[in-house]
């Protein structure tokens, strides 16, 4: 396995395993008959955001080759 490839897996679990959390969060609060869309909104600015901050290091990193 290579550098990059741990990196990747890793970065993955940072990204996926919060928002999964979070959307576990939102089913679990309206199966109480809670409010569940902050929980939802959370989990979709967090993949929103991590999104965002991977394209920026993907072409910060393609610019210095």
């Amino acid at each position: 396995m290579t550098r990059e490839t741990s990196i990747a897996r890793v970065l993955l679990v940072l990204v996926f395993a919060p928002a999964g959390g979070l959307f576990g969060k939102a089913v679990a609060e309206a199966a109480q008959g809670r409010q569940w869309w902050p929980w939802l909104l959370a989990a979709l600015v967090w993949l929103v955001v991590t999104g965002l901050v991977s394209v920026a290091v993907t072409n910060h990193f393609d610019e210095h080759r």
